[in-house]
């Protein structure tokens, strides 16, 4: 059975840590991917700028004051001193091609050593107002292709085809080296969120694992407890079919015996009904303003008889009367439970004591026995289902081990809290502290 729910824990535990992960991987993919985009179009944004620039700077060509003899395939309209003529080297910025309608290349002198690269570019009409980005000799570039007015200042782009490209290649090398930055750092950070999801798996697992086994806990229990009575009593009717010609009287040994177990078996059913209403809500509360003397003195009048006749001490000190606001009957359920639960464990000529006092804004009521007492390590652990100090006394006594559970059920159903507390120098008291509305 545990190596089960081990198996169990752990396939719920992988599940979570792979959902995690998961989405660990989405959120970083998807912030990757909105991070390089947003770059990539600022990017391109300031290039098509410089690129809008250069059109219009090529569309709207200042009048030229001809001095002296133009080059004609200077797009700049500079004279024809070749010794002033820049030669621009690889890798380069801008380049500016002219074509003639049938696609001849009119300004290849201006393009100096820039031609050797850019002389297999052939002019496509279809592209005109295109931005494009071209690969030429591993180079990249941006471009556009636009038609000039024959109107245009500068005879030698008049009526021309014009490209404009820009070399892109250091923004093309930034973004790559951009995403690789940007694939480590998300990389480094995923191994980081899986270590991290990791743990927060195993952290998230933890109060369904304690989940998980006090409920496979409770279910054994509740069977083993179940399963007492019904063989005890499966036992003595079976033993009574073996002699039918009996009387009743002959059988009233064993008749008590089985209606006892069935006592029992009822007392159980009822309270895993009532644990079971507490752990779905669906327990009715009918709260109301009341004092104490309206829910203590019911419970304790029966038990006056049950503690004397037992030949121990009953001593009773209520003497505050604040008001409270709370369910009477189930205030009164839980004085039963933790009063039987004194009775129980009292040895002759013990005292058994109830009695009340004011802690602040909360109102306190305490049962104190002289019994064996209860270790500082159970004091927490009596109030769990089934739980019982020392399991041996559960025949003789008659408990299941769900009473306190109950108790404490109701105790913070009424938002208070029960305790315990040493009840010097044998012996304990149970605490119970609910919360006052209004002081008389």
């Amino acid at each position: 059975m545990k190596s089960k729910q081990s198996t169990i824990t752990r396939r719920q535990q992988f599940k979570l840590f792979l959902s995690i992960m998961a989405s660990f991987a989405i959120i970083f993919l998807t912030l990757g991917l909105i991070i390089f985009n947003l770059f990539q179009s600022s990017t391109y944004k300031s290039i098509d700028k410089d690129i809008r620039e250069e059109v219009t700077s090529v569309k709207k060509q200042p009048a030229i004051k001809q001095d002296g003899p133009q080059d004609p395939h200077d797009p700049n309209g500079r004279f024809g001193d070749k010794k002033k003529e820049p030669s621009p080297k690889a890798p380069f910025q801008a380049s500016i091609l002219v074509f003639n309608d049938k696609g001849k290349l009119l300004n290849k002198s201006s393009l100096g050593n820039r031609y050797s690269i850019l002389k297999n570019i052939k002019l496509n009409k279809k592209s005109i107002n295109e931005k494009q980005t071209l690969l030429v000799k591993n180079m990249n570039f941006r471009s556009i292709l636009i038609k000039v007015s024959k109107n245009n200042n500068n005879p030698m782009y008049a009526g021309h085809y014009v490209l404009i490209m820009q070399n892109i290649d250091t923004q093309i090398q930034a973004m790559n080296n951009f995403i690789k930055i940007l694939s480590l750092t998300f990389f480094i950070f995923w191994i980081i969120a899986l270590v991290v999801s990791y743990f927060l798996a195993r952290i998230n697992m933890l109060p369904i694992v304690k989940s998980w086994k006090q409920q496979t806990e409770f279910v054994n229990d509740a069977a083993h407890e179940l399963r007492t009575p019904l063989t005890i009593i499966q036992g003595k009717l079976e033993y009574m079919l073996t002699k039918p010609n009996k009387k009743i009287i002959d059988e009233a040994e064993s008749i008590s015996v089985s209606l006892d177990e069935v006592s029992r078996l009822n007392n159980l059913t009822n309270n895993l009904l009532d644990l079971a209403r507490f752990d779905q809500a669906t327990t009715e509360l009918h709260f109301e303003y009341t004092e104490p003397e309206f829910f203590l003195k019911d419970p304790i009048e029966p038990f006056k008889d049950i503690i004397n006749s037992q030949s121990k001490v009953f001593q009773i000190n209520l003497y505050h009367h604040p008001t409270l606001y709370l369910d009477r009957d189930k205030i009164k359920q839980l004085l039963i439970i933790l009063l039987d639960n004194a009775t129980k464990y009292t040895p002759k000529n013990g005292t058994i004591k109830i009695y009340d006092q004011i802690e602040g804004s909360k109102y306190q009521f305490i049962i104190s026995d002289t019994g064996v007492g209860i270790s500082d390590a159970d004091k927490t652990k009596v109030f769990h289902r089934f739980y019982r100090v020392d399991k041996s006394r559960n025949q003789s006594s008659g408990g299941h081990g769900l009473g306190l559970a109950i108790a404490k059920q109701i105790v913070e159903n009424h938002h208070g809290r029960i305790f315990i507390q040493d009840n010097l120098p044998h012996g304990s008291e149970f605490v119970v502290e609910l919360p006052i509305k209004k002081m008389h």
